[in-house]
């Protein structure tokens, strides 16, 4: 009777220990699925994480190769150099564009010639028109110092070019991009005629609403403005049917405008 209740006693153990491992195997199982699923979320993240990290790894390098450059193509360095690079971060933070940008940016305007706080001035006003829509900021400081160097900063600031093209993108049919692109071959000859930036801006505005593309625009107004630097005997015999001729235009042009 002892022996029958001790195998009893056994094989109700070995039961409930049965059950208890099956249980706990399929806990164990189930866990083991939720690990996968985190595992491979981690994975996720961490694929997410290398390509946020490399490109932020390509734009600290990018920000170094424009900072070099200005040093090693402008001839700036120390302290000229450190303030350029961190005017190009600040406004990097401040507008949300790259600093690889910003400081491509800034090696225009330092190739041309710029410096110090009318340097930053430039980079400033090139970067709000690029981060309302007007295009690329290196594209627009090199533009802004085109025109403030074929018309004198002292006549033309960064603020006010940046504007007129504004303008001119707003009142015309014109990519903001495309004008700013195609404005700077226009720019030396309209300065040495008088033609004033603004005036040429409105010029390209008017040209852009009768379909003409910047571009063409540009071509085209750059052409006007070179025939009247040419004294041909069939120019000559045009301005006097005009009552002028190519002398007074261009001294009419550049006291009164007229585009």
């Amino acid at each position: 009777m002892a022996e029958n209740k001790l195998r009893y006693f056994i094989t109700g153990n070995a039961a409930g220990l049965n059950q208890a491992l099956t249980s706990a195997s399929g806990k164990v199982r189930a866990f083991g699925s939720k690990i996968k699923g985190v595992g491979a979320s981690l994975q996720r993240f961490s694929a997410i994480g290398a390509v946020a990290g490399g490109a932020a790894i390509k734009m600290a390098m990018d920000f170094d190769k424009n900072i070099t450059q200005i040093n090693a193509l402008v001839g700036t360095s120390g302290e000229a150099l450190q303030e350029f690079s961190d005017a190009a971060k600040r406004v990097a933070k401040e507008t949300g564009i790259s600093s690889a940008k910003t400081s491509e940016a800034m090696f225009f305007i330092a190739s041309a010639g710029l410096e110090g706080a009318e340097a930053v001035s430039v980079l400033d006003a090139a970067a709000k028109a690029s981060a309302s829509g007007l295009g690329d900021v290196a594209t627009i400081a090199d533009l802004a110092t085109s025109a403030m160097n074929a018309y004198g900063s002292e006549n033309l600031d960064a603020t006010a070019a940046t504007d007129i093209l504004v303008a001119a993108v707003r009142e015309g049919k014109l990519e903001a991009s495309a004008l700013a692109g195609s404005m700077g071959s226009v720019i030396p000859t309209a300065s040495a005629l008088g033609v004033s930036f603004d005036e040429v801006g409105a010029a390209m505005a008017a040209m852009s609403r009768t379909g003409t593309d910047a571009a063409s625009g540009a071509t085209q107004l750059n052409a006007i403005l070179m025939g009247l630097t040419k004294t041909t005997p069939a120019a000559q015999d045009a301005f006097r049917a005009m009552g002028l001729n190519s002398k007074e235009l261009r001294e009419e042009l550049a006291t009164e405008g007229g585009l």
